[in-house]
């Protein structure tokens, strides 16, 4: 008789045990392999070799890693990069996406639109919006609501395949299941005039320049940055840190003038010599401000990682690889990767002005 009280306590404790903890706020998570292990009232942030979102997330959720797996339903917005991401589960919002291998499987949802970029695409979910794809290879099986836009070498409409809008697409190679349908025009455009009508990408020349010299060099230049002028490097980022918006509305203005000032002082035959140094000095310029850039963002991760590592002005080599890596994979996704490599040159270039600034007054007070 004693054991039956036991035996129920031991019922309702571990069915108090197994409820699922429930976060109440937003959540960043880092590390090799990161896996969601409360659900998430809130948005969720991720980076990692491995990252596994297996517990609902109310709002937007915004995974970078290696292989993404979304399983459990994302409340709104959905933002993943990664080398192979896979989507098998319901998104409320809209989701933009990059990968070599992008999949949204037969249980993906996205109530909203989708944006996608990478090597080969594959749709067997729903999207209840419009669709617009950037990729070497689209494999389309499944509804979508709106039109499509495909920006791709092959497209391929499996028997599932349900367009409720217009189908516009690039590919040199089109194959259609008869089972197929398409409701509105389609059509096959020339490339260059696919997005004519969407407002256009930021993107320049010099946002081509860290992404081409590959990762090795970029690391590199980073390790050189880093061993050989660490103080002044740390310092810099350090001005990123206190006044953000300064640094980024400093930074966007020196983007814009330089190029600008070197033309005007073309037409001075004085100011020629000059208009062509800064003309030479305005990419090494970019890549300066471009890696200072990732050392803040390195700094910041290293701080809310393992805050007892990142005092001082030595910051983890690891690091500054996971964000260059990051945001190398992220400038591929359309307008929101140039945006954010911009963003990163103009605010490392802002930094690095205002140091140099900070060490000219420091030396002339010294001198007096």
């Amino acid at each position: 008789m004693k054991v039956a009280p036991l035996v129920c306590l031991a019922m309702l404790m571990s069915g108090a045990f197994a409820q699922p903890i429930v976060v109440e706020r937003n959540e960043q998570v880092f590390g090799s392999s990161v896996r969601t292990a409360t659900t998430v009232n809130g948005d969720f942030s991720a980076l990692g070799g491995r990252v596994v979102l297996d517990r609902a997330v109310a709002d937007d959720a915004l995974l970078l890693g290696g292989a993404v797996d979304v399983l459990a339903p994302v409340g709104e917005d959905l933002r993943a990069v990664g080398g192979d991401v896979s989507v098998e589960s319901s998104v409320g919002g809209d989701v933009l996406a990059a990968a070599g291998t992008l999949r949204l499987t037969n249980a993906a949802q996205v109530g909203g639109r989708a944006d996608l970029a990478g090597g080969d695409v594959l749709i067997g979910g729903r999207v209840v919006g419009s669709l617009n794809v950037r990729a070497r290879r689209l494999v389309l099986n499944g509804p979508v609501g709106g039109d499509v836009q495909a920006s791709v070498e092959e497209l391929e409409l499996g028997s599932k395949a349900r367009v409720g809008g217009g189908l516009s697409y690039t590919a040199s190679t089109f194959t259609q299941d008869p089972a197929a349908v398409v409701t509105g025009p389609l059509q096959r455009i020339e490339r260059q005039n696919m997005h004519e009508d969407r407002r256009p990408a930021l993107s320049g020349w010099w946002l081509l320049m860290p992404l081409s010299m590959g990762l090795l060099g970029v690391f590199a230049l980073a390790g050189v940055m880093l061993f050989v002028f660490s103080r002044f490097a740390v310092q810099a980022a350090q001005h990123i840190e206190t006044g953000p918006w300064r640094t980024l509305g400093l930074g966007a203005v020196l983007l814009l003038a330089l190029p600008v000032l070197s033309l005007l002082l073309f037409f001075t035959l004085l100011g020629i010599p000059l208009g062509l140094l800064i003309m030479a000095m305005y990419p090494p310029l970019l890549l300066l401000g471009w890696l200072i850039g990732v050392l803040y963002a390195a700094r910041w991760l290293s701080t809310h990682a393992s805050p007892a590592n990142a005092t001082g002005l030595v910051v983890p080599y690891g690091w500054m690889a996971v964000v260059g890596v990051v945001l190398l994979v992220v400038s591929a996704v359309p307008l929101v990767g140039p945006m954010l490599v911009t963003a990163t040159m103009a605010a490392g270039l802002g930094a690095c002005v205002l140091e140099w600034r900070r060490r000219l007054v420091s030396r002339s007070e010294g001198a007096a």
